[in-house]
């Protein structure tokens, strides 16, 4: 062991080497789920209007979206990346990575002397836990390309202060600023990091205080004319478009207004923000409720994060600097420099009125703290450094930071893999089961039923599988009616069912609608409900009711498939395949098709988990006169799964209205309805 720990310690890493150290960290907090996630909530109506209206039609999306200069990122994305979800992912790997380097960078222009602290503070940047929305991919482009943009633009403009003959990178660092500010919003708040920036860097050559001043305004005023343009246009000349409301500057209009109620708004927002930024990921991190070893998931979240500790702290103790760095003004400016990084962050997200503490649903909130990760992980290494002074102390402490930020970022990733694969279980199901849908139809189950997704994000991710192409208005739409309309009377008596995204609008009834149940999680296929099934005991009592007013007429035959660009091929090779077109041929009475996909299903050893979905094969071969088939089935079906005998009673009383007349018939379907005790249930 002696051996072992010296030869660990004789691993020296050099400055060089931080940007590699850094990737290793995002690879650790991000990368290695990648291959299995897609596209989520506010990715989908991306990839819905450059699927479907072509990428050209993202301007007119995003100006929708009240971000218009936002369109050219987007559409040069879709057009280098495509619509496979791994390059998007890959892609958001890269910037943030990227954001974390040009913040490293900017730290080691500002203070050459501290390589230690500065790549100390980076990394714990790179995984900082709190933004938990890294796996949207598309719809989070914008806020890494801003920080990419704002991190390099202070790199440009601190190399412009620091060197006479590098005093022509303003140009190209205000450009940098305008880029970031037109494109995304979020980061206009830590513009304000600027001037004590620059004070930090004049001060070291001015002794005179007033002179520091003028200095530092003139090397400013470059910048906060850009930004004066940005907000003046921002606040007085960009319209929203007729119709719709969104990120209107509440607060900032009020400073003319009311000023001191404007001012205490946005003093309590920065510092409740500060405080959830500073500790809320924390808290979840280190949740005991992570600790179910009996997930095979938990323990490989827990060995990864035991890799990150060993990675951080091998690193962080093989930095080959100086153990103790020369006097400069670390002490005195680092801390200013935090603390403002952390308060002033979430500016452009006070101003229209908002803070992520009064936010309902903090998943979808964490992105209004990613301006204020840069000053809380800069300011939770300064808390480490001033509190411990033993150096391996410190690097344990600092490393275990790291891991538990890992494990967060894990933890955080499981949901959305699930609710990937989950979609696309669903979406491929619903058009085996569905592939032709009368346009104006509204799709209804209880609850949501998809994870990290929304009703608008489902509904773009059904239209799109179904590729209709350029449509001016959705032809289909997702409604969760227990949020929708939880009167199942309304709804069975017919009831709008509207809903308007961005140019979409669909204007819908409950009269044309079709009703879906799906849980995988109990081993379910796809269930498209139908007037039959009132009955069945394996779903809600609202589901029950409402079923009586689910029209499968509005399906048609015909072959659809997911659009393999997005999806890659589907798997016909799974029982809910067989399941859901022997549903379609039951609906069309295609009795010899249903005894084809089930020999094919037997050939290849599929079988279903509950025994509702053997109904569709018990009327086929009810209709070709198997009743052997019939007899072994039913009770096979009956077995298997509790409380399915209202529904097995149904289907034998659909056989003795509509099958082929016989003794046999007649016989066989007695003998099951006593078994099943159908008296009971009629």
């Amino acid at each position: 062991m002696k051996n072992i720990a010296s030869r660990f310690a004789k691993i020296q890493f050099t400055e060089k080497s931080a940007p590699f150290a850094f990737l290793a960290a995002c690879i650790l907090g991000f990368g290695l789920m990648i291959p299995s996630l897609g596209f989520y909530m506010d990715d989908w109506p991306y990839v819905f209007y450059a699927y479907n209206k072509g990428i050209a039609s993202l301007r007119e999306m995003l100006l929708y979206d009240s971000r218009p200069y936002a369109a050219w990122l987007y559409i040069l994305a879709f057009k280098i990346l495509g619509f496979k979800p791994l390059y998007w992912h890959l892609a958001a790997l890269f910037m943030r990575w990227l954001t974390v380097v040009l913040f490293w960078k900017v730290l080691s222009a500002i203070w050459s002397n501290r390589t230690r602290e500065t790549i100390s503070i980076a990394l714990l940047f790179a995984v900082y836990p709190f933004f938990m929305l890294q796996p949207f991919a598309v719809g989070s482009t914008h806020h890494w390309v801003g920080f990419v943009f704002f991190n390099l633009s202070l790199y440009l403009m601190v190399l412009a202060v620091q060197q006479k003959k590098y005093l022509w990178l303003i140009i190209p660092a205000a450009l940098l600023q305008a880029a970031h500010l037109f494109t995304s919003e979020y980061f206009a708040g830590l513009e304000l990091l600027r001037p004590f920036i620059l004070w930090i860097l004049i001060s070291r050559s001015e002794s005179s205080t007033q002179k520091r001043f003028w200095r530092t305004f003139l090397h400013w005023l470059p910048y906060l004319l850009v930004l004066g343009i940005y907000a003046y246009w921002r606040a007085f000349l960009f319209q929203n478009v007729e119709g719709v409301t969104r990120n209107t500057p509440v607060i900032l209009n009020q400073l003319f207004s009311e000023p001191f109620k404007a001012i205490g708004f946005l003093l309590s927002a920065s510092v409740k923000d500060a405080v959830s930024v500073m500790t809320i990921g924390w808290q979840s991190a280190m949740s005991a409720d992570l600790l179910d070893f009996n997930s095979v998931y938990v323990r490989f979240r827990l060995i990864v994060s035991l890799i990150g500790f060993g990675f951080a702290f091998l690193y962080l103790s093989g930095l080959d600097v100086d153990k103790e760095p020369p006097a400069d003004d670390w002490s005195k400016r680092s801390v200013l420099l935090a603390a403002v990084g952390l308060m002033v962050g979430g500016l452009p997200v006070w101003l229209i009125g908002r803070y992520i503490l009064e936010s309902k649903n903090l998943l979808s909130a964490s992105r209004f703290g990613i301006p204020s990760m840069l000053g809380a992980a800069f300011l939770l290494v300064l808390i480490i450094d001033y509190f411990v002074s033993d150096r391996k102390k410190k690097i344990v402490l600092l490393s275990l930071c790291i891991a538990l930020a890992v494990n967060f970022h894990l933890d955080n990733t499981k949901e959305f893999q699930y609710s990937w694969e989950k979609q696309e279980r669903f979406l491929q199901q619903l058009l085996w089961r569905a592939p032709k849908i009368q346009p104006g139809t509204a799709l209804l189950t209880d609850e949501e039923i998809l994870g990290v997704m929304g009703e608008y994000a489902v509904s773009f991710s059904i239209i799109t599988a179904y590729q209709p192409g350029d449509v001016q208005s959705p032809p289909y739409w997702y409604f969760p009616f227990y949020y929708t309309n939880p009167n199942v009377g309304d709804l069975l008596r017919g009831a709008p069912l509207e809903y308007s995204k961005l140019t979409m609008n669909f204007s819908g009834n409950s009269n044309q609608m079709l009703l879906l149940s799906f849980n995988p999680e109990m081993k379910r296929c796809l269930w498209i409900m139908q007037p039959q099934d009132t009955n069945l005991r394996l779903v809600s009592n609202d589901m029950r009711q409402l079923s009586a007013g689910s029209d499968i007429s509005l399906i048609g035959q015909g072959e659809a498939s997911l659009p393999e660009v997005i999806y890659g091929r589907q798997n016909t090779q799974t029982w809910c395949y067989y399941f859901e077109k022997a549903d379609l041929a039951r609906q069309y009475g295609q009795w010899d098709e249903i005894a084809r996909l089930w020999e094919e299903s037997q050939a290849i050893g599929e079988r279903a988990d509950n025994g509702f979905e053997y109904i569709p094969f018990i009327e086929g071969y009810g209709h070709l006169e198997d009743w052997n088939y019939v007899t072994k089935q039913t009770k096979f079906a009956n077995k298997i799964t509790a409380g399915l005998e209202p529904s097995l009673c149904s289907a034998l009383d659909r056989l003795v209205a509509s099958a082929s007349p016989s003794q046999e018939r007649d016989d066989t379907i007695k003998n099951l309805k006593d078994d099943l005790k159908c008296a009971n249930y009629q």
